[in-house]
């Protein structure tokens, strides 16, 4: 009997202990903070994305009304993507601080020639556009700094082959001042692996708040781990979230509605060129008209595109940049209504134009400066394709 009732004592603890282990390995991660207004994850769930390098966007998981990060994180083949662009891979030694290395020769080094492998972040991605990023770290402090100081960042990597990689590398600043040593022992698995670089140890300057690192180590770790805190910071100003959600909610304009509009001549030039659906150049968004007018007596030629942002938030950061940059340090009664540049390249003057945080102009006059190419524009009336 008493060996029945051991036995039966031993059992319940194995059952137990099972039990725990199975509670702590599915701990999900929770958010520290949330933000508050649009990105506030109390009032909706939150999607975690990141743009490939080929362009397309994944998604990588979201964060749900209590705060807690469900990651769903997709198995792909990361080198047929880098076979499909002409980009090469980002070097594993140096995703890893391994290169350039003081105590050996590259040449004794391992060789990863056929690793392919990327460094994910975490965006937040609401009305079509990022408004903030999810951030794996030791301590606050961290998304606060830069990442500088003593403790640890994390991120998701993803590599095309299971390997690995322990090693270590001794570095000098550019005067020889200050020496770093970074170590790296991690055994990569196919596929997606998270990675904490822990920053030891920093040299202090006097009279100075910069550090310059002293030791750095690469180990591998898991998202639920208690050293790791996640945090919300937003990366996208109130106004332009607004923007972007006013956006969101229009309905884009028809081709049949920017055919009606077309005017077919602007002033003493004439339309010789209609298409819809070009993307201008570096863009993707196709819902737009693409014109050219021309006068081919006077040798003067418009070519330009009426580009809708409905739907598509992010077409509008280029040319706020613009605006930005031409209106820095301006008193408001020497700001233009537009951005114009002259391209020595193309021979031609540019123009940049906005309706109503919707509507982008980008408009090449030939033969023509700034003021002509502005008057031009004008006579489009482009706000007629608002309602």
């Amino acid at each position: 009997m008493k060996n029945i009732s051991l036995l039966t004592i031993i059992v319940t603890v194995l059952i137990i202990l099972s039990c725990n282990a199975q509670q702590t390995q599915n701990v999900l991660p929770k958010v520290e903070n949330h933000l508050i207004g649009e990105i506030d994850y109390t009032h909706e769930a939150l999607e975690l994305v990141q743009r490939q390098e080929n362009g397309e966007e994944i998604s990588l998981g979201k964060i749900d009304k209590e705060g807690i990060i469900y990651f769903s994180l997709p198995e792909f083949d990361i080198k047929a993507l880098y076979d499909s662009i002409p980009l090469q891979p980002y070097p594993l030694q140096e995703r890893l601080l391994m290169s350039n290395c003081k105590d050996k020769d590259n040449s004794t080094k391992p060789s990863f020639d056929d690793i392919y492998t990327y460094e994910y972040k975490l965006f937040v991605k609401k009305y079509g556009t990022y408004v903030a990023i999810l951030e794996a770290v030791s301590d606050e402090k961290k998304t606060k700094n830069n990442g500088s100081g003593i403790g640890s960042i994390y991120s998701w990597f993803y590599i095309n082959k299971a390997i690995d990689y322990k090693d270590e590398c001794i570095k000098t600043s550019y005067n020889n001042a200050v020496e770093a040593t970074t170590s790296v022992n991690i055994q990569f698995e196919k596929g997606w692996n998270f990675i904490e670089k822990n920053q030891v140890a920093v040299r202090k300057y006097e009279n100075s708040k910069i550090t310059q690192p002293e030791k750095i180590e690469f180990t591998k770790t898991s998202p639920s781990s208690k050293k790791v805190k996640w945090f919300l910071r937003q990366i996208k100003e109130d106004e332009k979230i607004q923007i972007a959600k006013k956006l969101d909610k229009l309905t884009p304009i028809t081709k049949k509605q920017f055919e009606k509009w077309t005017p077919k001549k602007l002033g003493d030039l004439s339309v010789t060129t209609k298409e819809y659906g070009k993307s201008p150049r570096g863009q993707k968004n196709k819902n737009n008209v693409h014109l050219i007018y021309a006068n081919e007596g006077q040798k003067k030629e418009i070519e330009l595109y009426v580009v809708d942002c409905a739907k598509s938030p992010d077409d509008m950061n280029m040319i706020n940049f613009a605006y930005a940059m031409e209106n820095d340090g301006k008193d408001e009664k020497d700001i233009k209504p537009y951005v114009a540049q002259y391209n020595e390249r193309e021979k031609a003057m540019q123009l940049l134009y906005k309706v109503e945080d919707r509507i982008i102009v980008n408009a090449s006059g030939v033969n023509m400066n700034a003021e002509e190419l502005w008057g031009y524009i004008k006579k489009l009336k482009v706000e007629k394709l608002l309602p």
